[in-house]
């Protein structure tokens, strides 16, 4: 689905509605969100000054211990981050780096890693299906680094069979390649390994994490590896316009984000699993991957996008349910729609039953549009 910019009107709406079916209750102002932070214990520190500060460092050890890697940076955005981890990684060369063609970091960071670290990528994998190990060792060309995203999220949240990841791992550290994880949403991904995140990350050479998606958190991101290696990492930083002067409000929500959401991980995939089988159940509805693997999954629905976006907001405005803005158009219904339903702490204000009946009246309205 496409990283756009959401429309002033489409914010009003969202913040006058009661509930909200994906992710987080949204903090609706400025005002509110700063209070919020103002309570939490690490408000009365001192602010953090390009990059130095107690609340920040303590932040890095708390990552860098659930990860089991050695040292971790924070990072204002996630895009500066991966794009350091690569350049570092691929020392003096130009890579080649392989990745999936529908990661993130192809798609929604919009190749920067070529376009502006003159790296070359490696698209390797088929739709909607994390690569594995044979695909790596069949690439023309041994990458200089392997980047797996966790879970590949415009593959509907899918994960690779633990047996494949291990596989992944062992290729890479048989033939001398580094292996970085993409793991925006890692938090998300580890209750279906059902193993610790430190035994996860432990396949990998460097890991970057986020802390808006899952954890709710403002935006900041860290990533996580060997001592020299995140040292190598601080130049890019700076040369990537990542050495902000503060980033205290990032590091206050990211602290309370890893506190209050990440125990709920694997409650939160469960709901999800169940709202996913009810929707699957509808004619002509489709769930994809079914069962989800994560706490977030696709729904496919027999609408124009266009048609079934107007039907979301029209839902809003009539019920003061907030569905969605965003629908994309679908790869398994022909003239179909797909929607990414996220199961967070909005959905505790839902029955099963209730949310199935808001999709059932926005896809009704679809149809008198």
């Amino acid at each position: 689905m496409p990283a756009t910019r959401p429309a002033h009107a489409d914010i009003e709406l969202r913040n006058r509605c009661s509930r909200w079916l994906n992710a987080h209750r949204p903090l609706r102002s400025m005002r509110e969100s700063l209070l919020a932070l103002a309570e939490l214990p690490e408000a009365a520190l001192p602010l953090d000054v390009y990059g130095e500060g107690e609340a920040m460092q303590a932040l890095e050890v708390d990552v860098a211990t659930l990860l089991g890697k050695p040292a971790a940076r924070f990072f204002h955005k996630g895009v500066a981050a991966q794009l350091a981890a690569l350049r570092v990684a691929c020392g003096e060369g130009a890579g080649p780096v392989a990745l999936h063609p529908q990661s993130h970091i192809a798609i929604d960071e919009a190749e920067a890693f070529e376009a502006l670290l003159g790296l070359r990528g490696l698209r390797v994998g088929a739709p909607d299906t994390p690569f594995t190990a044979t695909e790596l060792a069949a690439l023309p060309e041994k990458p200089a680094v392997v980047v797996v995203e966790l879970p590949l999220r415009r593959g509907g949240f899918r994960l690779p069979d633990w047996e494949a990841l291990v596989a992944i791992s062992a290729w890479c550290r048989a033939e001398g390649v580094w292996l970085h994880f993409d793991g925006a949403r890692l938090w998300e991904a580890a209750p279906h390994y059902g193993r610790a995140l430190a035994d996860i990350a432990a396949l990998a050479d460097s890991v970057y994490v986020s802390f808006y998606k899952g954890l709710g958190g403002l935006a900041g991101s860290v990533l996580a590896g060997p001592a020299d290696f995140i040292a190598a990492a601080a130049p890019w930083q700076t040369r990537l316009a990542g050495n902000v002067y503060t980033l205290y409000p990032m590091v206050l929500s990211a602290l309370d984000g890893l506190r209050r959401r990440l125990p709920q991980m694997g409650a939160w995939r469960e709901r999800a699993r169940a709202l996913a089988a009810l929707l699957a159940a509808e004619p002509g509805w489709q769930v994809a991957p079914e069962p989800p693997q994560t706490n977030s999954f696709q729904l496919h629905l027999p609408v124009a996008p266009e048609k079934l976006r107007e039907a979301m907001l029209e839902v809003a405005r009539r019920q003061g349910s907030w569905l969605g803005a965003r629908a994309a158009g679908s790869g398994r219904i022909d003239c179909g729609a797909m929607v990414e339903i996220v199961i967070g702490e909005a959905a505790d204000d839902w029955s099963d039953a209730e949310a199935l009946a808001a999709w059932r009246a926005a896809v009704a309205l679809s149809a008198s549009l």
